[in-house]
């Protein structure tokens, strides 16, 4: 899935598959990975945990299978919880072609723990990373991320 967007100065970034192009007015093109993506493993309970460190602005991201109706329940823990941000990301819909807001966000409340129901089948994505007003005064942040499929 191709994502493009212009900024001024004619300045135009394309996100694809982990990747990000970058080319600007000399059409010299930077290659560089964003954020990283990986596939939860589920065990026998349905359950998935993941640990990981979050330094500065990076975003890491967590995709999971889901069917229309399956409870799915979220958790981050960190001795800085509240200072990561989390993102549920629906799947793209087939149907609608685009991709759906986020079915869950914590960036009014701060909470670090969600139980909802999946609205589609699909691919769900899990998106962590530190809160803006952050970045600079914590630098780094430690957490682990439990999903369960109920």
């Amino acid at each position: 899935m191709w994502r493009v967007t212009s900024r001024s100065l004619g300045l135009t970034v394309i996100v694809a598959m982990g990747w990000s192009f970058t080319t600007g007015a000399d059409d010299k093109i930077e290659v560089r990975p964003s954020s990283p993506v990986s596939q939860l493993a589920f065990d026998a309970a349905r359950s998935a945990r993941v640990q990981g460190r979050l330094v500065g602005k990076d975003k890491h991201e967590y995709t999971f299978d889901a069917r229309k109706g399956q409870k799915v329940i979220l958790a981050v823990s960190s001795d800085r919880s509240p200072w990561i941000g989390i993102d549920l990301l629906a799947p793209v819909f087939a149907s609608s072609g685009k991709a759906a807001p986020a079915i869950y966000t914590n960036f009014i409340d701060g909470t670090t723990r969600w139980e909802g129901v999946a609205p589609g089948n699909g691919t769900y994505t899990v998106r962590l990373g530190l809160l803006r007003t952050q970045v600079q005064k914590v630098g780094r942040v430690d957490y682990e991320l439990d999903v369960n499929l109920k």
